[in-house]
């Protein structure tokens, strides 16, 4: 070992010196600063996308348990937790459920809010042959599924479309605030 100017010449160091550590914690701090607002966003986005899903897929799903079961199927959106489907005997208008179980907002998109259209409307009735028919309550039919968080800086909606026919591909679920043209933009149909 050499000496210069009373120091040793080669210094062994095992780790990092507080002012390393203290850098790096920096850096990581703004990192998560900058990152957090987005990743806030995209999980608030995650959540109005996958309740937008469930409902697009509790529509399909009442329709072809119709279909499968040749009976009038019923699917009811309670705006504040989720949807089920049940059988409805005509007749009665007296509902039994259907398995699967009720599906839940809680399940994958709790801050998600959902609002039939039109207003107070809460079910969509299918019948043997997969078309929307009059609800047994006389109640008003379910035409779209609006789907937003309002925990969204600037809130992003979905909206499910409902077909008046069995077609398809023609229920879908679609934005709003898409332009016309765009593959995802709703159709021109109100929804009422």
């Amino acid at each position: 070992m050499h000496l210069i100017d009373g120091m040793p010449s080669h210094i062994d160091r095992n780790g990092f010196s507080l002012i390393e550590l203290l850098i790096a914690v920096s850096i990581f701090a703004l990192l998560l600063a900058l990152a957090g607002p987005m990743m806030s966003d995209f999980m608030n986005n995650s959540q109005i996308r996958n309740a937008a899903e469930a409902m697009l897929e509790g529509v399909r799903q009442a329709q072809t348990t119709a279909i499968a079961a040749n009976w009038q199927t019923q699917l009811t959106v309670t705006p504040g937790s989720g949807w089920q489907i049940q059988y409805v005997n005509p007749d009665t208008s007296v509902s039994v459920p259907v398995p699967p179980a009720p599906y839940s907002l809680l399940d994958g998109a709790p801050h998600a809010t959902v609002s039939p259209t039109p207003p107070g409307a809460t079910e969509i009735t299918f019948d043997g042959f997969g078309n929307i028919v009059a609800n047994p309550d006389t109640s008003a039919t379910i035409s779209c599924i609006n789907v937003t968080n309002p925990n969204v800086g600037a809130p992003r909606n979905l909206r499910v479309v409902i077909s008046k026919t069995n077609t398809v591909g023609a229920t879908m679920l679609c934005d709003p605030a898409a332009v016309a043209g765009e593959p995802q933009a709703c159709p021109a149909v109100a929804c009422n």
